[in-house]
């Protein structure tokens, strides 16, 4: 006896109809590509955790390292994060500069993981809105007369090389969080910066919470979704 598909159950017919809704459904979900830089793995952590916050949110989420990722064709918008080390990371930089045509025709936002950050007043830098991690950002002694760490430290300048190198691209929400710090992969110079003039404690400073209160955002910030 031969079948054909009349004679299929209508269970299976609306199981194949309820995976063609599915398919459909991610074929048309707004997609984000977080690129991250990274010296040993912590940075890296850090974007997996903003990629499932935007998962979460229905929205389609990849994660690459920024030394080997491409231009963000095909993606809806794009997320780049990196830690300081003597600058933002160099690989983070580079590509801004690679792809800066690109993301400025795209929302972007950028995080940047940080071992100190000088509390200077106001949520926006030359009209970019930012986030402070409330466990890292620390008042000064006198805001009248920062101290050479105070102002190595500020947002405004850890955020000078990110808008140099593309300067067309304005992020709708920069963030700034703790880092995580091991001098035992630095080098002597490093060594010497990180202890004598950012004042830094080796450590995890990764907050994260505020890592992920902030991804939380970022549906409505960069796609309108709430």
């Amino acid at each position: 006896m031969t079948s054909n598909d009349d004679d299929r159950p209508q269970s299976d017919e609306r199981l194949e109809s309820a995976k063609g809704e599915r398919d459909t459904a991610l074929d048309t979900r707004p997609r984000v590509l977080v690129v991250f830089a990274t010296r040993h793995g912590s940075t890296s952590e850090v974007a997996e955790a903003v990629a499932e916050e935007l998962r979460a949110a229905g929205l389609d989420a990849d994660v690459t390292a920024a030394a080997s990722a491409g231009a963000p064709q095909g993606y809806d918008a794009v997320v780049v994060g990196g830690p300081m080390i003597m600058g933002w990371h160099k690989d983070a930089l580079r590509y801004l500069a690679r792809h800066r045509d690109a993301l400025a025709g795209r929302p972007t936002a950028y995080f940047i993981m940080a071992m100190s950050l000088t509390e200077a007043g106001g949520d926006r830098i030359d009209g970019v809105p930012i986030v402070k991690d409330p466990w890292l950002v620390k008042e000064p002694k006198d805001a009248a007369k920062l101290g050479y760490r105070e102002r190595y430290a500020r947002p405004a300048h850890y955020l000078e090389k990110p808008f140099k190198q593309a300067p067309r691209v304005r992020p709708r929400s920069v963030a700034f969080f703790g880092g995580s710090l091991d001098l035992t992969t630095m080098n002597i110079f490093e060594k010497l910066f990180v202890m004598l003039i950012i004042g830094a404690t080796p450590g995890d400073a990764r907050h994260w919470d505020a890592i992920r209160e902030w991804a939380k955002t970022l549906p409505e910030v960069l796609i309108g979704r709430q």
